[in-house]
């Protein structure tokens, strides 16, 4: 609902008479979530004066307008009005007089005089209400920024018109005003604590993740500004230090009431509707369990085969075989078992259950009252204590009655994770596909692979001696040789077509060798992992791993292969968990979220509003630096809750760090990323096209009878070519990087016309050298200069994608690929049994160890809760291709080009529903029928659906879906 106040505006009396010499200009100013109805507090509540474009000769200023006001008289006639029926947006009109040679309108100061309110000033358009020249136009300003009293704040608020300029090209009357606004950004801070209506932006170290004041235990590293630990800046936020230690900063008394600039803060709905999710899923995988029948008693017979073939080939075992493991189950359910990770122990043997049935049992429906006492425990220490409470309050209000929607990894086929196969897929379409390198002919690869072909000899008595390995030297040409003589054994077959083929590939985590004396220290066990796989060299394409080496610090390296049956399996859980720490700690907030921030703090430094490239990176930062600063609060900090989940536990962010200095800007290009990881080849690159494509890329796993206009494709230049051709994450990818540089590359175009237009635009190279200088300091390596087109391109398109489509990528599919913990474990606390000890354990000593090897109880269930909050999108979510930088003018060509970017991206959605039917291409699908959606952009939906639309639209895949790539890391 919207008001409308009505009111002239001009000077302090609606009696005031027009000067026919001048000009009247009519505002409507739009104003949004904000107490508006306390601005009747004084008559003259805020201030308005507009200023030209053109420069008054005398004053050297813009042209300057008389003030108008917004009239607290009126504003306190409607107040009764409001009370009754609340309104979120109102509507100001203000009448402004303005000389005959004042022109075009291309700024506004504003003044707020109330002394305890602010206000959200959304936008403001302005005409002429008669101009000979310019009565039909129209002015827009797009302000979405909160305006806070000036007794607080000190000074007026300025805003800039729509119109975009480069600095050397700014109106006369407007450069004063420019560089002002960028001067009060970049001002020194204040001392003392801030203020929520400061707008500071400036750097720090990561000094605020530990609380040594709470003891040893608390106390981290501090994290950026040292070679031993470098990292990129975080937003400072001006809380004071620690008493006893100066270089740390202390926390503030909740997590909710850091400081962010007034204009980075999400909404108050948006982080409403976060706490709700949160308490949502806590409840849904933490309240006890019903007396209504679980899915073990729905599906027994059907679960008991499935375990029993898991671990045993269905071929060698019998009915009988069935039976008595179900007997060995319903034993292991009456014993006591203690946890070795510091969990409660379990005493009441009527709770005990199969590992697999109690991981199910947290997604079945349940009737809740209260919250576990032990679990409620342990949630004290790592819940915000205001999102606990909520959880109290809520099951103290009634009986509730949750179930939770199965992740996809085993909505349609419960074990279709244990494959092999499933284990590859998901290096190429899972939750972090963005690991997974070319084996290469180097010392280390080569050594291991040579290890599991000499190892596979010990189960092959056929093969060739050791001798025979011991003995060559390891080189392609004398592997070619050895295997058309030695190897024409059709097991050994895939390998030998693998090596000549180049279609060897290592999933490589050794780098936690350094870190497992500490890690395995505090009550998990860990090895820092390689695993060697192969692929065929025609579709369908699948993954097969074929060799696991796993590392403890001065101990030989463990091999395990697939012969090694139950062994393999649980070598396989150890990978997963490696797997997930990298994920959560590097893929997703590293190189995500950290790497991000430090470019938003230079955009708001150093690129005026009025700049191009802030228009167009702004809808790219929307609500980063609040969720940053919510994610240090809540999961990174010294006992928080990643902390808890990850077997990195205490070096958590260490490790980050420690991978920070691989990280480098020029590699974050998708293209330059998979050439890095020999991933992809270069390919011959042609001009980049703007507009969208028609022509069907000849592509063998295509349907070549596919025909009419709803087939058209988005054609991607050959810039790199794809060593798979079914790798879903690269593929999709590849297409969007292309269509986001295509629209970069077009916007551009309008305002920079040379190379030179980019040496001299004095904002851009600010912000690059602080962006390097400051925001990545410890970083010096990576970076190329932006003193040419292309190279501002690259850069402004990389950045895009790290905020859209990288972060989506490693993001939505958290839920549904971790929310069944035994598919990417957290932490596991059991080592490999020894050569020999798995032959002489029972069925039910294995079930046991399995138990114990697992997180425990309340981990899990924790772990399957925060997948569920991280995977889940908002209601005020913006996808990629949404919005344009040119809101209003539909003529102009920023908006043309926009729309041409949006069809791009249309056809790119059309291009993956078809890969998405393809039979052949078994990595959009697989076992677990997973359609790869991770980057389906959904430019249509304005909207994401509410739960309930969920639930009757994708009932069995609402955590894997089509909701589109946002704009910005906002979750």
């Amino acid at each position: 609902m919207v008001e409308t106040a009505g009111c002239c505006g001009l000077l302090q009396a609606c009696c005031h008479r027009h000067d026919p010499q001048k000009y009247i200009i009519q505002g409507e100013f739009e104003i949004d979530r904000s107490p508006w109805f306390s601005l009747c507090a004084s008559g003259l509540s805020v201030a308005v004066r507009l200023y030209s474009q053109n420069m008054d000769p005398t004053t050297r200023k813009g042209i300057e307008s008389e003030n108008a006001y917004i009239m607290g008289k009126e504003l306190e006639r409607k107040k009764h009005e409001v009370l009754k029926v609340p309104t979120k947006v109102i509507k100001f009109k203000l009448k402004f007089e303005v000389t005959q040679d004042f022109g075009i309108p291309r700024a506004f100061v504003v003044e707020n005089r109330d002394k305890k309110h602010e206000f959200f000033l959304k936008s403001v358009t302005l005409h002429y209400i008669k101009h000979p020249n310019l009565e039909e136009q129209k002015f827009h300003f797009y302000c979405s920024s909160w305006v806070y009293p000036i007794t607080k704040t000190g000074f007026k608020r300025i805003f800039f018109s729509d119109q975009l300029y480069l600095p050397k090209k700014t109106p006369e009357g407007l450069v004063e005003l420019r560089k002002k606004e960028l001067q009060k950004l970049q001002a020194p801070r204040p001392k003392g604590k801030w203020n929520p209506w400061d707008r500071i932006y400036d750097y720090d170290v990561y000094n605020n993740l530990g609380d040594p004041e709470n003891g040893r235990l608390y106390d981290r590293p501090v994290l950026g500004g040292s070679t031993k630990f470098p990292y990129p800046r975080r937003l400072k936020t001006g809380h004071p230090n620690c008493q006893h230690d100066h270089s740390r900063e202390s926390g503030p008394a909740s997590c909710f009431q850091f400081y962010v600039p007034p204009d980075e803060r999400m909404s108050y709905e948006k982080l409403q509707e976060l706490k709700n999710n949160f308490v949502e899923a806590l409840i849904r995988f933490l309240a006890p369990e019903s007396t209504l029948p679980h899915l073990w008693d729905r599906e027994c017979p059907d679960f008991v085969n499935r375990v029993a073939h898991f671990f045993v080939p269905k071929a060698a075992i019998s009915k009988k075989d069935v039976r008595f493991i179900r007997s060995i189950i319903d034993f292991c359910r009456t014993l006591k078992l203690p946890s070795s990770h510091g969990g409660p122990s379990r005493s009441d043997p009527s709770e005990e259950q199969d590992i697999f049935e109690d991981i199910i049992s947290f997604y079945a429906d349940k009737e809740v009252e209260e919250l576990d006492n032990s679990d409620k425990q342990r949630l004290e220490k790592l819940v915000p204590k205001e999102i606990l409470n909520q959880v109290v309050a809520t099951l103290a209000l009634k009986r509730h009655d949750v179930s939770a929607q199965l992740p996809s990894i085993i909505a349609e086929d419960k074990f279709a994770w244990a494959e092999d196969k499933e284990f590859g897929r998901q290096m190429l379409a899972g939750a972090n596909p963005v690991r997974i390198r070319k084996w290469k002919w180097q010392e280390a690869d080569v050594s291991l692979l040579r290890e599991i072909i000499e190892k596979m000899w010990e189960y092959d008595s056929e093969s060739p001696k050791h001798g025979v390995l011991k003995e060559m030297k390891w080189n392609k040409q004398n592997w070619e040789a050895l295997f058309k003589e030695k190897f024409n054994q059709p097991q050994w077959q895939d390998f030998y077509k693998a090596l000549v083929n180049d279609r060897v590939f290592i999933l490589d985590h050794q780098y936690l060798e350094k870190f497992l004396t500490m890690i395995n220290g505090k009550g998990v066990c860990a090895y820092a992992t390689r695993t060697i796989l192969i692929a065929p060299d025609s579709l369908p394409v699948t993954l097969q791993p074929v060799g696991i080496e796993l590392s403890l610090p001065g101990d030989s390296p463990r091999l395990v292969l697939p012969q090694d049956t139950l062994l393999w399996e649980f070598a396989k859980f150890h990978v997963a968990s490696n797997d997930t720490a990298y994920h959560q700690l590097v893929s997703h907030w590293l190189q995500t979220h950290a790497v991000v921030e430090p470019f938003i703090i230079a955009t708001r430094r150093q690129l005026s509003v009025m700049h191009p490239i802030h228009r167009l990176l702004d809808p790219h930062f929307k609500d980063t630096l609040h969720i940053n600063a919510l994610a240090r609060a809540i999961f990174l900090n010294a006992g928080g809750i990643l902390e808890t989940l990850l077997f990195t536990g205490e070096y958590s962010m260490e490790l980050s760090s420690h991978l920070y200095k691989e990280w480098r800007f020029d590699k974050q290009a998708l293209p330059e990323d998979l050439l890095e990881r020999g991933m992809a080849k270069p390919g011959v690159r042609d001009e980049v096209v703007s507009g969208p494509m028609e022509h069907v890329e000849s592509d063998k796993s295509r349907n070549k009878a596919a025909t009419g206009a709803e087939q058209k494709k988005f054609e991607v230049d050959a810039e790199v070519e794809l060593v798979l051709e079914d790798y879903p994450y690269a593929k999709d990818g590849i297409e969007i990087w292309t269509a986001i540089e295509t629209w970069v590359t077009e916007y551009c175009n309008v305002f920079y016309l040379n190379d030179n237009d980019v040496k001299e635009d004095e904002e851009i190279q600010e912000w690059w050298n602080e962006i390097k200088t400051r925001g990545h300091k410890d970083r010096t390596e990576g970076w190329y200069d932006i003193n040419t087109f292309e190279s501002l391109v690259k850069a402004l398109t990389t950045l895009i994608w790290i905020t859209s489509g990288l972060h989506a990528a490693v993001n939505f599919g958290q839920y549904g690929y971790g929310g069944w913990p035994p598919n990417r474990p957290m932490l596991l606390r059991k080592f490999l049994p020894r050569d020999g000890e798995l032959g002489e354990m029972s069925y039910m000593e294995i079930m046991k160890f399995m138990e114990e090897m697992l997180p425990d109880k309340f981990q899990m269930k924790l772990a399957i809760a925060v997948m569920d909050l991280l995977s889940r999108h908002t209601s005020d979510e913006v996808n990629l291709g949404q919005t344009s930088p040119q809101k209003e003018d539909h003529k102009s060509i920023i908006q043309k080009k926009f729309e041409e970017f949006t069809k791009n991206l249309k056809a790119i959605e059309r291009n993956i529903k078809e890969r998405n039917k393809e039979y052949l291409l078994m990595n959009r699908w697989g076992d677990a029928k997973i359609p790869y959606k991770l980057l389906y952009p959904d430019t249509s939906k304005s909207m994401p659906p509410t739960s309930k639309e969920k639930r009757k639209h994708h009932p069995e895949k609402a955590d894997i879906n089509e909701m589109g790539i946002p704009n910005s890391i906002s979750i």
